[in-house]
């Protein structure tokens, strides 16, 4: 009888035991410890200043981790036959003139990707008034961004171009005292599959007092909008040299797409970035 209920007692220890080691390793608290398989990559720099500015503006960089060591370097047009090298940042700087600035992080001997900004200082001080309503997604940087002498990106989702939705364009730029012209050049953007189109055609005015203009040139578009690549065209005028301290562009919407797309119910913008003139 004894015997029985040893052998029977083994048993269940043997059943128990069974159980325990069975259980999945999630259900046993406190037993497994997490290690982590990767480290994540060091984030690149912010450099902040204005992107266009009249005659100086201050440069701030700055890392998302207070602990980070930050390089940088800056080149502009006096730069071109220098070797230059990153230095340690270590407060704001002023810059003066047309200025790209370059720099990464380093933590625990890991080094970001370079991050790179393009700060502007303004070709000319002309005011510009637009006549037309932008469309405020494609504002790109205000006005200005029309006449501050960088061109606009191909890739427009970068926000460099100003969009006008069903509407011609038109704008009158102020000299601020008379000019002699020789050329004019606006130039436009086409996506066709997304409802961007030339103009139909572009004109050019001039006037000495804002209110009279007289034609200088008109020019014909001469793509097609069923071409799809995605490009960019200057509408340029060579003119008998003209005096006037106003100009206005006058750019003339295509109308509605020409029937294979629907979005926006058929209309189409016109994609404007800069204009200038000799």
């Amino acid at each position: 009888m004894k015997k029985g209920l040893l052998a029977l007692s083994l048993l269940l220890i043997q059943i128990l035991n069974a159980q325990h080691h069975s259980q999945p390793a999630d259900s046993l608290k406190g037993t497994e410890i997490l290690t982590p398989t990767s480290q994540e990559a060091v984030a690149s720099p912010i450099i902040k200043a204005d992107r266009i500015f009249d005659f100086s503006t201050k440069v701030e960089i700055t890392s998302q981790n207070p602990g980070d060591k930050i390089y940088y370097m800056t080149l502009d047009a006096g730069d071109v036959n220098k070797k230059k090298k990153f230095t340690v940042y270590k407060k704001p700087f002023t810059i003066s003139r047309t200025t790209q600035v370059q720099a990464y992080v380093e933590r625990k001997r890991e080094k970001s990707s370079i991050a790179t900004a393009n700060f502007n200082r303004r070709p000319n001080y002309w005011e510009i008034t637009t006549l037309s309503k932008v469309t405020p997604q494609y504002a790109a940087t205000g006005k200005f961004a029309l006449i501050d002498g960088i061109r606009g990106d191909l890739d427009w989702k970068k926000g460099e171009w100003q969009g006008y939705l069903g509407q011609n364009f038109e704008a009158v730029i102020d000299f601020q005292s008379p000019l002699q012209i020789t050329q004019i050049t606006s130039t436009y953007l086409q996506d066709s599959k997304a409802l961007i189109l030339m103009p139909k055609k572009v004109e050019y005015y001039a006037s000495m007092n804002g209110k009279d203009f007289f034609l200088l040139d008109k020019i014909d578009n001469n793509l097609e909008p069923k071409d799809e690549k995605v490009q960019t065209k200057d509408f340029t005028t060579e003119i008998l040299p003209t005096e006037a301290r106003y100009l206005k562009v006058k750019a003339y919407y295509f109308g509605k797409h020409p029937g294979w797309h629907q979005k926006t119910g058929g209309e189409t913008f016109i994609f404007v970035d800069e204009i200038s003139v000799r």
